[in-house]
């Protein structure tokens, strides 16, 4: 890859060629906003995009982008919980739990109709990201982490200057204090549905032809397997 810039990364109040370049480099540091293999497998799988970061870490640059390349995903985020009518965002802390649960409840709502899914949250521990992690395992979807790769994305004195929702240098502390790495449970290629579905009847295709073509398959299947009685009469 080549060498980038990424000490400006974020939305802010900019102009608009000011913001092509940001985006353009944006999109440089994920496959899945700049790699048409990567954007095409995105569009015919089930993915959840989970985001990681402090306010003002950069988040909603990537999450921007997302929107604009994939128009039907479905962006959740407790903020929203906080707008008003008029646009005004005015957090609560009282209303915390249940802009979670909103947040929660949209991300279950658009698992069961397949499409693709942003949280768009701090996500700063691990169980706060549980619950996403459960809806995509009863859902057939895969998990996408991301976090912002900015310079400042543990530096509260930035974050403070950048978040868009004035949080108190306290808070911002707190966040970089107790942000945790997690780790992958596992790393992989993962298949979207249709092409699990023809890999499957190509092995079921070549299943029969060594049934019915190798005789000592079906006996050393059985034998080593305790397959014994599995097999149809026609084998």
């Amino acid at each position: 890859m080549d060498e980038l810039d990424i000490s400006s990364l974020s939305i802010g109040d900019r102009g608009a060629r000011s913001l092509t370049n940001t985006y353009e480099a944006v999109d440089k540091l994920y496959p899945f906003l700049s790699d048409k293999n990567t954007i095409s497998h995105v569009r015919r799988s089930k993915i959840l995009f989970l985001m990681r970061g402090p306010p003002g870490s950069g988040k909603s640059t990537v999450v921007h982008r997302l929107q604009t390349l994939y128009p039907d995903v479905v962006v959740c985020s407790a903020d929203n919980f906080f707008v008003t009518s008029d646009g005004s965002y005015q957090w609560d802390h009282r209303k915390l739990s249940d802009a979670h649960q909103a947040c929660q409840m949209k991300a279950q709502e658009a698992a069961k109709r397949g499409q693709n899914i942003v949280i768009d949250n701090t996500n700063i521990r691990r169980w706060e990201m549980s619950e996403y992690y459960r809806i995509a395992g009863d859902n057939g979807y895969t998990v996408i982490v991301i976090i912002p790769q900015t310079p400042w994305l543990l530096d509260p004195t930035q974050l403070v200057r950048r978040n868009k929702h004035g949080i108190s240098p306290k808070m911002c502390q707190d966040k970089v204090d107790t942000f945790r790495k997690t780790h992958p449970f596992y790393w992989a290629w993962f298949l979207n549905q249709s092409d699990s579905a023809e890999l499957l009847k190509l092995a079921n295709k070549y299943f029969d032809i060594c049934v019915s073509r190798i005789p000592d398959f079906v006996h050393e299947l059985k034998k080593c397997l305790s397959l014994a009685g599995m097999f149809g009469s026609s084998y």
